[in-house]
């Protein structure tokens, strides 16, 4: 397997224990401690606005946006509109105070506008809790529901370098909470337990141990391996204080998870040449498991098996066998031979580049899903 220097950084222990002592467990503390954080630093935002009134606007429409502000506990000032006058949300520090403001565009059709937001005299109750989402989370606003998790090109950035890190400690055999304890983190970049997590992990009992291959591999892949397992995912988001975080929550439809694995950026003849090499290859009657095992040794690349989906699909992997009489193709070709029709191959690359392949359902729901995914990542990381 292709390895990396090991990139050092202050160690987050993530879980002690298994789930069953979870309760009572170091990490379990962390994960409430992260999430607690933002209500104990209890950070000190004021926000006030500014409407700039555009030509031909009702003339009684500042007074009355006047009072709807009032209403909404916000501060606003309202002056005519000058050339040079845009729409914007800023945001500034004055010692431990954030400083937000606001300055939209008051319209001919009696609307406001700030940046991509548009508000009516009749949506108050959209702009009250708009104005309370600034006051919690500052110029950004909350992340949740926004494409490329809520974070600026920046904030990406920072977060793909750190899950470009590699895991040296080999997690293999290991059940959850000590498997995601080889997964070292920066302390800017804390892993949170979300409480639909934990009730998940609880009722499963995360006893599936860790697969073989992931050591070498990126801390983001890995971390998403491990908890796919149990039908957990994490995404990067921001606390109110604007701080990153990393969220593990339960796999759904509803909110996207930060991908295993990512499209090849070289093709599989120059970044795997001997998964592509044709060479003499016989099996009968073989495990396909062992064939497996046996792929990712001749070839030095990671295979690595989504045991969960199979279980779920009522695939019996440890029942597969794997006949192919003696000829010479190509491991690629014997892999996407005998996994088909229930099975696929995906040949993939970690956040630091290193390939390797994830063996998974073939479903069209999730195929499609999982282009989107990758598709809506790819475009924030061209921003």
């Amino acid at each position: 397997m292709q390895r990396r220097t090991s990139r050092r950084s202050t160690i987050t222990v993530l879980l002690l224990a298994v789930f069953s002592s979870f309760a009572a467990s170091p990490l379990l503390a962390q994960s409430r401690t992260a999430s607690e954080s933002p209500s104990q630093k209890k950070q000190l935002t004021q926000v006030s606005f500014e409407l700039l009134i555009a030509t031909r606007v009702p003339p009684l429409a500042a007074q009355q946006w006047g009072e709807i502000f009032r209403r909404a506990g916000a501060d606003v000032r309202i002056r005519q509109a000058r050339s040079s006058d845009r729409a914007a949300i800023t945001e500034s520090k004055r010692g431990s105070v954030r400083l937000v403001k606001a300055t939209g565009l008051l319209n001919q059709d009696g609307s406001v506008l700030f940046e991509n937001r548009r508000f009516q005299q009749s949506q108050t109750a959209l702009l009250a809790d708009w104005i309370r989402e600034l006051k919690t989370y500052g110029a950004q606003g909350s992340d949740a529901g926004k494409p490329g998790f809520g974070l600026t090109r920046e904030q990406f950035d920072q977060v793909f370098r750190i899950l470009a890190g590699e895991v040296v400690r080999d997690p293999a055999g290991l059940e959850l909470p000590a498997a995601l304890a080889t997964v070292s983190f920066p302390t800017s970049l804390p892993l949170r337990i979300t409480p639909a997590a934990e009730e998940l992990l609880k009722r499963s009992g995360a006893k599936r141990p860790a697969p073989e291959g992931l050591a070498g591999l990126s801390r983001g892949t890995v971390l998403a391996i491990l908890l796919n397992e149990e039908g957990l995912g994490f995404r990067p988001g921001r606390t109110p204080e604007g701080s990153l975080e990393l969220r593990v929550s339960p796999l759904d439809e509803t909110e996207s998870a930060w991908p295993i694995g990512w499209p090849l950026e070289r093709p599989p003849v120059a970044s795997m040449p001997k998964f592509v090499e044709a060479v003499p290859i016989e099996f009968d009657d073989v495990p396909l498991i062992d064939v497996i095992h046996a792929i990712s040794v001749q070839t030095g690349i990671s295979i690595l098996t989504d045991h969960r989906r199979a279980i779920e699909a009522n695939i019996q992997l440890s029942e597969l066998k794997v006949n192919q009489e003696y000829r010479k193709m190509t491991w690629s070709g014997l892999l996407d031979r005998v996994t088909f029709p229930h099975l696929m191959r995906e040949l993939l690359q970690d956040e630091a580049g290193t390939p390797f392949v994830f063996v998974t359902t073939r479903t069209v729901t999730q195929m499609n899903e999982r282009a989107r995914q990758v598709e809506r990542l790819l475009d924030q990381k061209a921003k």
